[in-house]
Protein backbone atom coordinates (compact mmCIF):
# COMPACT_ATOMS: atom_id res chain seq x y z
CA UNK A 1 0.00 0.00 0.00
CA UNK A 2 1.44 3.33 -1.24
CA UNK A 3 2.51 6.06 2.05
CA UNK A 4 0.17 9.22 1.63
CA UNK A 5 2.07 12.60 3.22
CA UNK A 6 -0.26 15.31 4.32
CA UNK A 7 0.56 18.39 2.24
CA UNK A 8 -1.32 21.80 3.52
CA UNK A 9 -1.67 23.96 0.41
CA UNK A 10 -1.72 26.44 2.99
CA UNK A 11 2.02 26.72 4.46
CA UNK A 12 2.31 30.57 5.64
CA UNK A 13 -1.63 31.05 6.93
CA UNK A 14 -2.58 31.45 10.36
CA UNK A 15 -5.41 32.61 11.60
CA UNK A 16 -9.14 32.16 11.20
CA UNK A 17 -10.28 32.99 7.06
CA UNK A 18 -13.85 34.48 8.51
CA UNK A 19 -14.78 35.82 11.42
CA UNK A 20 -17.26 33.31 12.82
CA UNK A 21 -15.29 30.38 11.05
CA UNK A 22 -14.90 27.49 13.46
CA UNK A 23 -11.31 26.45 12.28
CA UNK A 24 -8.47 28.40 13.29
CA UNK A 25 -5.01 27.48 10.89
CA UNK A 26 -1.75 27.76 12.42
CA UNK A 27 1.84 27.23 11.66
CA UNK A 28 4.06 25.90 14.16
CA UNK A 29 7.44 27.88 13.58
CA UNK A 30 8.83 26.86 17.58
CA UNK A 31 11.48 24.15 17.26
CA UNK A 32 10.53 21.01 19.11
CA UNK A 33 12.01 17.64 19.69
CA UNK A 34 8.34 16.28 18.79
CA UNK A 35 9.46 14.31 15.17
CA UNK A 36 5.96 14.14 14.02
CA UNK A 37 5.47 18.24 14.62
CA UNK A 38 8.58 18.51 12.35
CA UNK A 39 6.96 17.03 9.52
CA UNK A 40 3.88 19.20 9.48
CA UNK A 41 4.07 22.45 11.29
CA UNK A 42 0.85 23.22 9.57
CA UNK A 43 -2.26 22.30 11.59
CA UNK A 44 -5.80 23.25 12.16
CA UNK A 45 -8.23 23.27 15.61
CA UNK A 46 -11.98 23.49 15.22
CA UNK A 47 -14.27 24.95 18.06
CA UNK A 48 -17.31 23.95 18.64
CA UNK A 49 -19.76 26.38 18.93
CA UNK A 50 -22.81 24.54 20.35
CA UNK A 51 -20.65 24.05 23.45
CA UNK A 52 -21.37 26.00 26.30
CA UNK A 53 -19.49 25.82 29.43
CA UNK A 54 -21.32 27.58 32.30
CA UNK A 55 -19.04 29.69 34.70
CA UNK A 56 -18.46 28.43 38.58
CA UNK A 57 -19.19 30.56 40.95
CA UNK A 58 -15.35 31.47 42.11
CA UNK A 59 -14.80 32.31 38.37
CA UNK A 60 -17.83 34.64 38.13
CA UNK A 61 -17.18 36.69 41.47
CA UNK A 62 -13.37 36.83 40.37
CA UNK A 63 -14.88 38.29 36.63
CA UNK A 64 -16.38 40.71 38.88
CA UNK A 65 -13.25 41.41 41.37
CA UNK A 66 -10.71 41.78 37.93
CA UNK A 67 -13.49 44.01 36.04
CA UNK A 68 -13.70 46.54 39.08
CA UNK A 69 -9.90 46.07 39.47
CA UNK A 70 -9.31 47.17 35.88
CA UNK A 71 -11.72 50.01 35.84
CA UNK A 72 -9.92 51.50 39.09
CA UNK A 73 -6.58 50.99 37.76
CA UNK A 74 -7.89 53.38 34.50
CA UNK A 75 -9.20 55.82 37.17
CA UNK A 76 -6.36 56.28 38.72
CA UNK A 77 -3.73 56.39 35.92
CA UNK A 78 -5.77 59.28 34.90
CA UNK A 79 -5.73 61.20 38.08
CA UNK A 80 -3.34 64.04 38.49
CA UNK A 81 -3.73 64.25 42.21
CA UNK A 82 -1.91 60.25 42.17
CA UNK A 83 0.53 60.33 38.68
CA UNK A 84 3.44 61.98 40.19
CA UNK A 85 2.84 60.01 43.65
CA UNK A 86 2.76 56.49 41.62
CA UNK A 87 5.67 56.96 39.35
CA UNK A 88 7.70 57.93 42.12
CA UNK A 89 6.85 54.88 43.83
CA UNK A 90 7.03 52.57 40.84
CA UNK A 91 10.92 54.02 40.25
CA UNK A 92 11.83 53.55 43.39
CA UNK A 93 10.83 49.14 43.24
CA UNK A 94 12.36 46.18 41.24
CA UNK A 95 9.40 44.02 41.37
CA UNK A 96 7.36 45.34 38.57
CA UNK A 97 8.31 45.44 35.33
CA UNK A 98 5.98 48.55 33.87
CA UNK A 99 3.71 51.13 35.56
CA UNK A 100 1.00 49.99 34.52
CA UNK A 101 1.68 46.83 36.59
CA UNK A 102 2.51 48.52 39.31
CA UNK A 103 -0.91 50.52 39.63
CA UNK A 104 -2.93 47.36 39.03
CA UNK A 105 -1.61 45.43 42.07
CA UNK A 106 -1.71 48.78 44.07
CA UNK A 107 -5.63 48.76 43.59
CA UNK A 108 -5.99 44.56 43.50
CA UNK A 109 -4.69 45.14 47.09
CA UNK A 110 -7.46 48.21 47.62
CA UNK A 111 -10.55 45.87 45.94
CA UNK A 112 -8.97 42.69 47.71
CA UNK A 113 -9.03 44.52 51.15
CA UNK A 114 -12.02 45.91 51.11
Amino acid sequence: MAKVTFIDPIDTLSGKIARRHRTTYYVRSAATSNEDMLDNPCYTSARNPKKKVRLTAGQMSWNQIFKEICATTRERMMDPNYIAQDQVAFRSQTKFQTYYQYVWNLMRQEVEGK
